[in-house]
């Protein structure tokens, strides 16, 4: 601002000499005269310059504080309104282009600018309405049923590898803590209890508890045994002619050989005319297969493997003529027979041998997890 003030006295000094200087060659009598009304003119013209000079000054001084600001804010004054008190005059000169980008106004020098309006945002797209919920909350879809265990004895159990259209007859699943007397005896026709396999049948052991039937060897003479027989002491038992029959057993061994004389079977009322399937029976501590008949004991070997300490399913397809036995669904023997398709019942036991390895009490167990028939 003081380059404003200075500029108007730079301006009067050489208006003065260029007054004074066409004076000098006249002649010394006007000369004085001339001189004092010069000088008054000069006075009066000085005055009415100094007045001139002065307002213009001020028009100055108070212009181009804001224009300065105006112009650093802008670079065409011409598109933005005017700061209270600015003097426009069309004399000004433009000023010089400012870059692209504003410099920031200096707050102590200038008022802040009318916030320019900010563009308008771009519509956003509009959303899909979304779905209708509703509020009805479905069923969930009921699980499928599990496939039936071998111990739940539902009536949709079918044989262990034994293909056909079978309908379940008998099933005991042991899942009590007695011995069902409706469907079994609990020794060698009961209530006498006579001796099997060189030992007496005592119900005192035989025993149902955590899902199986357990039959013990208590001593060399006294052993076990239940049968299916109706005449036999089962309140109703049964009995089948042609069909299936399958027992889920654990006969007890030492991994080499079998102990005792336990069996599972099927016999007829009238021996040996009615026959006598030997389906699981234990010999010489080794697994068999026997079918006994008016004809004679027709034995059919052994079946290799281990079968003790661990269950295994055993099972008897009895035809009129034939019969086939299954150890874990696979057929390891076929034999005929001729017994006339006379009914059997079921039979579990467990005796002494004279060739078998000897156990007693828990190592003689004979456990039974279900027996099955189907028709």
């Amino acid at each position: 601002m003081s380059a404003s003030h200075d500029q108007p006295r730079t301006d009067a000094r050489p208006y003065s000499e260029e007054a004074a200087a066409p004076t000098q060659p006249r002649a010394a009598l006007k000369k004085s005269a001339h001189r004092a009304n010069t000088q008054r003119n000069m006075s009066l013209t000085a005055a009415a310059l100094v007045a001139l000079l002065g307002v213009v000054s001020l028009g100055q001084v108070s212009d181009q504080a804001p224009l300065s600001a105006e112009l650093s804010r802008v670079a065409d004054t011409s598109k933005r309104d005017q700061a209270p008190g600015q003097v426009k005059r069309n004399t000004d000169p433009a000023p010089a282009p400012l870059p692209a980008t504003d410099p920031s106004p200096d707050p102590t020098t200038a008022p802040a600018p009318a916030p320019a309006p900010a563009p308008a945002p771009e519509e956003p797209a509009v959303a899909p309405a979304p779905a209708p919920v509703t509020t009805t909350t479905a069923a969930p879809e009921p699980a499928p049923a599990p496939a039936p265990l071998a111990s739940t004895g539902t009536t949709g159990a079918m044989p262990v590898g034994v293909p056909g259209a079978w309908t379940m007859a008998f099933a005991d699943e042991f899942n009590g803590t007695a011995l069902d007397t409706a469907k079994w005896s609990n020794c060698w026709f009961s209530p006498t209890c006579g001796t099997m396999n060189k030992v007496t049948t005592s119900p005192s052991n035989v025993s149902v508890g955590g899902g199986n039937l357990v039959l013990s060897l208590n001593s060399s003479t006294s052993g076990a045994l239940v049968s299916t027989n109706p005449k036999g002491g089962a309140t109703t038992g049964y009995e089948f002619t042609t069909g299936y029959v399958e027992a889920r057993i654990k006969f007890p061994g030492d991994g080499t050989n079998l102990y005792n004389w336990p069996a599972f079977w099927t016999n007829g009322q009238s021996w040996p005319t009615n026959g006598e399937n030997d389906i699981a029976e234990v010999l010489s501590g080794k697994m068999t297969v026997n079918y006994h008949s008016t004809s004679g004991a027709h034995n059919q070997g052994t079946v290799p493997g281990d079968w003790g300490n661990n269950f295994h399913t055993f099972g008897l397809h009895r035809t009129a003529n034939s019969a086939d036995v299954y150890f874990d669904g696979v057929k390891v023997k076929s034999y005929s027979t001729d017994d006339g398709n006379a009914p059997q019942y079921i039979i579990l036991n467990v005796g002494a041998s004279g060739s078998s390895p000897a156990a007693y009490g828990a190592a003689s167990q004979v456990q039974v997890d279900y027996v099955r028939a189907w028709k």
